[in-house]
Formats: structure tokens, sequence, C-alpha cells
């Protein structure tokens, strides 16, 4: 496709809202389905109730729908809620604004648009170039903002300082994956059995520098 094709391109985000959500239904459905590498644009463009002609006048390829769905759902869960500043995290209140932001999260699990998010998010086969660029922004500014909280705990002698600050971030990085894709499959009774409690009793065991009970 020619670079004044591509200009000419409309952004998905600006479909009609029931067009928008009906094309990210479909795409969202049609990737869990099949994976990434699986996935038909074809289906994808029946079951949203597309035209070839229309669904091509906003995105040409797998990865490029992969990449604007991907940045639609984001945008809609910031729309609702932002993560807080790390310096917020303070020596007094660390550990109960970790609490405060797990609770949180899992409330907000309840969002369609972060459900769908979390359903294409850890595809089989998404990683890398192919899928496009906004998975691996997303991934690489949550793990930033986990490292930056981290600093702050260890500043305010709340976390543990004796690893790296980059592993202790990689490590903290893969248990809230580990939670968060294991949540996507559980019911919801399991989910509300664990709630935000464990992966906040398993970061504490991890991290802290004392467990409550210690303090």
């Amino acid at each position: 496709m020619t670079d004044q094709q591509d200009e000419g391109r409309l952004a998905p985000e600006r479909l009609a809202p029931e067009r928008r959500n009906a094309l990210a239904e479909a795409t969202v459905a049609e990737f869990a389905r099949a994976g990434y590498e699986g996935a038909s644009l074809n289906r994808i463009i029946r079951d949203a109730g597309m035209s070839k002609s229309s669904f091509y006048h906003f995105v040409g390829s797998k990865s490029e729908l992969f990449d604007a769905v991907v940045r639609m759902l984001i945008a809609d869960v910031t729309a609702q809620w932002t993560p807080p500043a790390p310096e917020e995290f303070s020596a007094r209140s660390f550990w109960r604004r970790v609490d405060e932001l797990l609770a949180k999260v899992t409330a907000l699990s309840a969002l369609p648009a972060l459900q769908h998010l979390g359903r294409i998010f850890y595809l089989p086969g998404a990683d890398g170039a192919a899928a496009g660029d906004a998975r691996a922004e997303l991934l690489d500014a949550v793990h930033g903002w986990v490292q930056e909280v981290l600093q702050v705990g260890r500043n305010v002698g709340q976390v543990r300082d004796e690893l790296p600050l980059s592993l202790q971030a990689d490590v903290t990085f893969a248990v809230l994956r580990a939670v968060d894709e294991w949540a996507l499959g559980a019911d919801a009774a399991e989910r509300a059995a664990v709630g935000a409690s464990v992966p906040g009793l398993v970061l504490r065991r991890l991290l802290a520098t004392q467990m409550p009970d210690e303090q």
C-alpha cells in the first residue's frame, strides 16, 4: 500500500461508536478464538457487519487492526482510570496505597474494554513487531511505572533493596502479569474469592522490608 493511501486512511477510533464497538468485539473474539496467526480478517469483517471497502478504509492489515484495536481499548480504559503517580506512594501509606491500587484494578476488571484488552493482550504469537507497537508500548509503560513505584518504596524504606532494581521490577511485573492471566481464565466466584488480597500478599512477601505482623 502506498504512502498516499496510508495518509488517506481514517483511524478506526473515528468510526461511529456502534460500529467501533462492533469492530472491537469482532476483533477480540476472532483473535481470542484463533490466535494471532490464525485470525481471519474476513471473519472479523463479516462479524463486525462491515463491507470490505469500508473496513480497508480504516485498516490495511492484520497487524494494523490488532494495533488499532489495542489502542482503542487502552483509550477506553484510561478515559475511566489512570494509575496514581509513583510519588503518591509515601512512606507511611506505601503498602496501603498498593492495596488500594490492586483493589481498584480488581473492580475495574468488570469493564468490557479491560476484559477485551486482557483477552487479546496475552495471545500466543502476538509478540514482536508483527503485532504492531501499541502492545509493546503499553508493556513498557507499565513496567516503567512499576519500577518507579519500587524506587519510591526503596527510598522510603518500605521495599527491600538487596536486589538490582531492574530485576526486582521484572519479578514484580511477572507476578502481576501471572495474576492477571489467571484472572482471565477464572470464573467470577474464584475472582471474587481472591480479589486483591492474594497479589498484595505475594508482593509483600517478595518486596516488603517487614511483613505487617513483624512491624
